[in-house]
């Protein structure tokens, strides 16, 4: 072949050849197609009624609980499809239940919701009309009658925590003497008031709560043991001693004597 022939075959095959700037508009225009389908199926499956939230799966180990109540309140609350829905206004009404202690919420594909509900477990009464759980959490159930027996908690408003663990440290030794608490308070002076089975109330005061705590279940026995009296009211807020309101029955009124006790309290 003559280099002139070359020259021409050269010449066609370049303009054969794809040029750069058409390329580069070629390849923008593909990614304008494809962001403007992908912003179509966004738009599209972020439509109310698209792609709907039809299963609530409830697992969790309940007492007094219905899952059927929990799927009902959810679905009532539903305000949006599978990736509209508003996830943490779902947790909140689920959490607004008065035996949900909490909950967490996961979507799965393509129309159900999971949800792993935790129960409160009530520890005491507080107060007239509330229960409180073990972490300290205040709730208020429809009914509390059938929460007669427990033990009744009160305290000023954010003392909920401490009536709990004080509340919490006494019992064993209670129980270790054979004495029922029956209620724990803290008034709004701070001071410590404790009431068991048989009606005998124990006043502790605001300081050296432990030490006076102490000193009550010490003397405790000696006073259980008298033969024709029993200690009505035990007030531990002397240095050295403690008083003592006694029921006599025999004569159907109080009497009252004062202890000395050795060390400080």
């Amino acid at each position: 072949m003559t280099r002139a022939a070359q020259r021409r075959r050269a010449t066609a095959n370049a303009h054969k050849r794809p040029q750069p700037g058409w390329t580069l508009a070629l390849g923008g225009l593909t990614l304008l197609a494809l962001v403007a389908a992908a912003a179509g199926v966004y738009q599209l499956v972020l439509q109310p009624g698209r792609l709907p939230l039809r299963v609530i799966d409830v697992t969790g180990d309940f007492q007094r609980l219905r899952p059927v109540e929990i799927q009902r309140t959810v679905l009532a609350t539903i305000n949006g499809g599978f990736f509209t829905c508003d996830m943490q206004r779902l947790r909140g009404v689920v959490l607004a239940m008065p035996w949900v202690e909490d909950v967490s919420i996961r979507r799965v594909w393509p129309d159900r919701l999971s949800m792993a509900v935790t129960e409160r477990v009530p520890l005491a009464r507080w107060g007239d009309d509330a229960l409180i759980s073990v972490d300290g959490n205040v709730f208020r159930p429809s009914r509390l009658d059938e929460h007669a027996d427990l033990v009744n908690l009160h305290g000023p408003q954010g003392s909920e925590q401490r009536v709990v663990e004080f509340y919490r440290a006494v019992a064993p030794a209670a129980r270790a003497r054979e004495l029922q608490i029956r209620a724990v308070e803290l008034d709004v002076r701070r001071h410590w008031w404790l009431r068991f089975d048989g009606g005998l109330t124990v006043s502790l005061g605001r300081r050296a709560v432990e030490q006076r705590l102490a000193q009550f279940f010490r003397v405790y026995p000696r006073l259980a043991a008298e033969p024709s009296r029993r200690p009505e009211r035990v007030d531990m807020r002397y240095a050295h001693g403690f008083a003592v309101r006694w029921h006599a029955p025999d004569r159907g009124e109080p009497s009252l004597s004062i202890s000395k006790s050795q060390g400080k309290v």
